[in-house]
């Protein structure tokens, strides 16, 4: 009797063990004939790494741009940045179910991007950016809630942003910048609490600019720069945006004046407001923005343009006299004898008090 329950025993741990290395199979496999179903659908591999790398003889893990978790030994990553490839997707990459990386960012892809790829449900970063996509950006995208960021830029999507995109309750990075995307922006986007940068520039956007309905913490830049925007900049806008670095609205045709909110975002290094039909007095608070480093809010309709100029050319000239501050400390550095150059705590100490003095400046 008890070896015929060692035998039963054996028969069970057998048929379990085939049964879990025949699953690991046919994932790999599947993996594999995604990736391979890719390949055949490039026409042009300039640097032919792929004809000559992604071949049946070589495991896929080991294939160029690919990486494969070390657990279950599927596919996670794959990056073909700037390798020039030209050609389509094929819904086979949606059976790419562990991935959490794609990367095809500066090639000729074109065509339609797959609906099948909103399978894809543990991608967290996306780039198609500096391709040859020419439709719609889809609304199944909206879909991808473990994504952190979604690069589309440099195309030729055209359409408007899906409404859909402000579902993404993890993104941090959203960059559609230089396509022919139209429409409004969605209010949607601004109910990202995750988001630290949007940028949107170099579009034909519409309309006016959406409220923020809540704080973003982590908000650092925005970019709605060169686009056909209208109406005023919503009064309580940066009442939310308590960290906000860098502010990028020029270009527009935004009218009205600049709200007092804007004087909270003490952290503020870029202000670009320039070519727009702003109107009014230009805040003095704007003076308080300590850690600014960039101004452009010309080609207005502001009344006073003498506190603009003199803003300006105080801080041009007290970027110059620090220049040359730096400059002569590099030069004391250079001296021909060793004896004459300073030490490295006497640099620091230098460097030290420049910063003091542009500081101030700024203040």
């Amino acid at each position: 009797m008890g070896k015929t329950f060692l035998n039963l025993a054996l028969v069970i741990i057998f048929h379990f063990s085939v049964g879990t290395f025949s699953m690991e199979l046919t994932t790999i496999f599947t993996d594999q004939s995604a990736l391979l179903t890719l390949k055949d659908h490039i026409i042009y591999d300039p640097q032919n790494v792929l004809a000559t790398n992604w071949t049946v003889s070589t495991p896929v893990c080991n294939w160029f741009g690919v990486s494969c978790g070390f657990k279950h030994r599927r596919v996670t990553a794959l990056d073909l940045t700037g390798l020039g490839l030209v050609g389509t997707l094929p819904p086979h990459l949606g059976n790419l179910s562990f991935l959490s990386l794609l990367y095809l960012t500066s090639n000729s892809f074109h065509g339609r991007l797959p609906v099948q790829l909103s399978n894809l449900q543990l991608l967290k970063y996306l780039s198609f950016a500096n391709n040859s996509f020419r439709e719609e950006i889809p609304s199944w995208m909206g879909s991808l809630t473990e994504l952190r960021r979604l690069y589309l830029f440099l195309n030729n999507f055209k359409g408007v942003i899906p409404f859909s995109l402000g579902y993404l309750p993890k993104l941090e990075f959203l960059s559609l910048k230089e396509n022919q995307i139209s429409g409004s922006i969605p209010f949607s986007i601004f109910n990202i609490s995750s988001l630290q940068a949007i940028v949107l520039g170099y579009n034909i956007l519409s309309g006016s600019i959406p409220s923020v309905p809540r704080d973003l913490l982590s908000l650092q830049v925005i970019d709605f720069t060169l686009n056909n925007l209208i109406g005023h900049i919503p009064k309580d806008m940066f009442d939310h945006l308590p960290n906000l670095k860098r502010l990028y609205l020029n270009y527009n045709l935004l009218s009205g004046g600049i709200p007092a909110s804007l004087f909270k975002c003490t952290e503020l290094q870029t202000l670009s407001l320039a070519d727009n039909q702003l109107e009014g007095s230009i805040p003095i608070e704007i003076g308080n923005l300590s850690m600014l480093q960039f101004l452009s809010i010309g080609y207005n309709h502001f009344e006073d343009t003498n506190l603009l100029s003199t803003i300006e050319k105080e801080r041009e000239r007290s970027a110059v006299k620090c220049a040359l501050s730096i400059l002569q400390v590099g030069l004391e550095c250079t001296a021909e004898l060793p004896a004459e150059r300073p030490d490295m705590k006497e640099v620091a100490a230098k460097l030290k008090k420049i910063k003091m003095e542009l500081l101030r400046a700024k203040d």
